[in-house]
């Protein structure tokens, strides 16, 4: 259990202590940053349409103006929380190959084998490598919809919120399992077999990023994070590091 909190720290230096690492966080994470803003701007831009309709309901220019106001603001919010719970999924998506470049790098800086250290040629593999990326993404998109139909009609019953939210938290953690898993050719089975090997480290680590899935802005950084956190895990348990 202690490598849930030593993976942390080592998932962290291996960001920023890499200057190719580093572009690969930054240049999706300015996408997923770019998509928030562009909802809330385009939200707030067409506030004027939103006071024209009030204003067909409303007499008062004064009250309708309000309306409009705290209408805007309500949208705003909304859209933050629906972002929030479907965000790392759909930015997953786009930074697919440069997270799966970078969980590559990491697991080979930690296994202290030779790296290339040139950028433009690392963006290069991730031009290269988009498209077999976004088949594994699609892949796993499927999974995604199978589990989460099936904690939709868990959260039905109260009993089963515990079950359901454990279900999230390691589907979340296998999102970005995939990557090493992926990289090493596991088969679909082994990967079941390992996730019920490590049933515990992977649903309480997934938790841990569910977390901060809810906090708005700061979710942009999550998927580059986990992607770092959950190599430097399947390493550890793997018993490739110590």
């Amino acid at each position: 259990m202690h490598h849930i909190f030593k993976s942390f720290p080592i998932a962290l230096r291996m960001i920023f202590k890499d200057p190719v690492n580093l572009i690969l966080v930054i240049l999706p994470t300015l996408m997923a940053l770019a998509l928030y803003f562009s909802a809330i701007t385009y939200i707030f831009w067409n506030a004027t349409e939103i006071l024209g309709i009030i204003k067909t309901y409303v007499t008062s220019g004064d009250q309708a103006t309000l309306l409009a106001q705290i209408l805007t603001v309500v949208l705003i919010i909304l859209i933050f929380f629906f972002m929030s719970w479907t965000f790392v999924f759909a930015v997953g998506i786009i930074a697919s190959p440069f997270n799966a470049l970078l969980s590559y790098r990491i697991e080979k800086k930690l296994l202290s084998e030779v790296l290339d250290e040139d950028k433009k040629k690392a963006l290069e593999k991730v031009r290269l490598g988009l498209w077999a990326s976004l088949k594994n993404e699609a892949k796993k998109v499927i999974l995604i919809l199978i589990i989460g139909t099936l904690t939709f009609f868990l959260n039905i019953f109260p009993l089963f919120y515990p079950v359901s939210l454990f279900l999230m938290a390691l589907l979340l953690a296998v999102q970005f399992l995939d990557y090493s898993w992926s990289r090493h050719e596991m088969r679909f089975g082994a990967c079941v077999r390992e996730v019920f090997a490590h049933l515990i480290p992977y649903g309480f680590s997934g938790f841990l990023f569910l977390l901060l899935i809810t906090v708005p802005i700061i979710n942009a950084f999550v998927p580059a994070l986990a992607t770092s956190y959950f190599t430097v895990l399947w390493l550890y348990r793997q018993n490739k590091i110590h």
